[in-house]
């Protein structure tokens, strides 16, 4: 499996379509191990910087810390909360079965078919 070069990760990462030739890669970077994983770091990571600057604010620490919680926390729900439509998009962008982001539920289903149907 081919994988991008650093520029196209880098215009990958901020929202542009791979060469077709890369699409395997997309596959398991959007549905493969650890894919909610590189989600998460993508998506909370770029934000810690700003976290960091709340602490140069001036006040007392425990102030800045609540500040920053009450911040990070929606941020995560909210980025955990719409992973789904998010890989869906990518899948789609790059022409490719948006189902595939169901692939674990149907390894789910097919196990309890097999407990179903093998193990009475």
């Amino acid at each position: 499996m081919d994988k991008p070069t650093f520029k196209q990760r880098i215009a990958y990462d901020l929202g542009s379509e791979l060469p077709a030739e890369l699409h395997a890669w997309v596959v398991q970077d959007v549905v493969g191990r650890g894919a909610m994983e590189r989600y998460l770091i993508r998506f909370v990571g770029p934000i810690i910087p700003f976290f960091v600057l709340i602490l140069l604010f001036p006040g007392p620490m425990t102030l800045k810390l609540g500040l920053i919680v009450m911040m990070i926390v929606p941020l995560i729900i909210f980025t955990i909360a719409l992973t789904y439509v998010w890989r869906r998009y990518r899948l789609v962008q790059h022409g490719l079965d948006p189902d595939l982001v169901d692939h674990e539920k149907c390894k789910d289903c097919d196990r309890e078919v097999y407990n179903l149907r093998y193990r009475r």
